[in-house]
């Protein structure tokens, strides 16, 4: 499971004697207010939108409040804290690793989005645009139900993908996905961007990227132009970790050199849909994960996954055990004829009359 944490406030926590940790039960899958922060319409509104999620994706999230994680023992982070009630509570499908948790804690004046591992790593920085410009305006006026509700609805949109059975998102809701964020970050830096990603939604989104990557830079001690270095140069100003990051592809970096004053500047990219997520020990995108199931799930039983974690850069390694929720009961043979049967006749009469639908590309 990769982890995303967003600390909204700098606080100085209380010292506060040792105690073993705990978590609280959940009494509902979608809303536990246990902060009591939101209201009763605001709740369920909130409740409503968790469970179209539920029924259209398959995805299960889950919104939480607390007043402060050391209400539940002695959590040293609020990524700490929020690993353990995710894992406590089983939050999502492990087969797919889809989850998704907001966790706000008023008191501690923190509030952290975590995701399953099945996420790609570019939703580290969806997240965070969510987190600033949702929640966080709301927060800072206390209107916290008003936030969450916000924040929810926004992070429902940002993180729509639809899953395969081996846990990789499809390639079609990436390509949604993504066209839809292009247009939200184009219109939203004026209408030149608006046009630069208009034009990268018609296909030449990648050039203009490329351009704007090998453009002319300069020194900023001398003012002089840089030069940018070739691959091979290159390694010898980067890190072990980045040149590992290069090599499994999950990040990309420039070397732009300086003759004059021996200056060299180096910028990363990373890749979209590269599946290594940060290492929590060396933060390189380096750490790997494979899922192996221990038990299987059922109709009417729970199963048990174990993820092994493993850093190609550092060599740190993990693991730990994941609920795998109840398999859903298969629909009726009689039902899914039936549907079978309406589609059918669905397309004859389109075709009688001479319609024909056909999807955007595909999607």
């Amino acid at each position: 499971m990769r982890l995303i944490m967003v600390t909204v406030f700098m606080a100085i926590a209380s010292l506060q004697p040792a105690k073993a940790q705990n978590y609280p039960d959940y009494a509902s899958v979608f809303v536990n207010d246990f902060a009591d922060l939101i209201d009763p319409d605001t709740e369920a509104r909130i409740e409503t939108a968790l469970r179209q999620v539920k029924e259209d994706r398959g995805v299960e999230m889950t919104v939480v409040t607390i007043q402060s994680r050391n209400d539940y023992g002695n959590a040293a982070s609020i990524e700490e804290f929020a690993t353990g009630l995710f894992n406590y509570w089983g939050v999502g499908d492990a087969s797919r690793n889809d989850g998704i948790m907001v966790l706000v804690a008023r008191a501690d004046r923190d509030m952290r989005i975590e995701l399953g591992a099945g996420y790609p790593a570019i939703f580290d920085d969806r997240v965070k645009r969510v987190i600033d410009h949702h929640f966080i305006p709301y927060f800072r006026r206390d209107e916290y139900a008003a936030g969450i509700e916000a924040g929810v609805l926004e992070t429902i949109k940002r993180t729509n993908l639809v899953f395969t059975d081996t846990g990789k998102p499809t390639f079609a809701s990436r390509l949604r996905l993504e066209g839809g964020n292009a247009v939200d970050v184009a219109t939203s830096g004026g209408w030149v961007s608006w046009i630069l990603g208009a034009l990268g939604l018609a296909g030449g989104g990648f050039g203009i990227r490329r351009h704007l990557r090998r453009r002319p830079r300069k020194c900023n001690l001398c003012n002089r132009k840089m030069r940018r270095l070739n691959e091979t140069k290159d390694d010898f100003y980067l890190s072990q970790g980045q040149q590992v990051e290069e090599a499994l592809k999950s990040k990309d970096y420039d070397v732009w050199y300086c003759i004059e004053d021996d200056h060299a500047e180096i910028i990363g990219y990373r890749n979209w849909f590269s599946f290594y997520s940060a290492c929590k020990n060396c933060s390189f995108r380096t750490l790997d994960s494979n899922r192996t199931v221990i038990t299987s799930a059922t109709t009417s039983s729970e199963g048990i996954a174990r993820v092994d974690y493993s850093c190609q850069n550092c060599k740190h390694a993990y693991s730990e055990k994941v609920i795998i929720q109840r398999k859903a009961n298969p629909a009726p043979r009689h039902q899914v004829a039936a549907l079978l049967e309406a589609v059918r006749q669905a397309a004859v009469a389109q075709a009688e009359v001479g319609e024909v639908t056909v999807p955007f590309m595909g999607l």
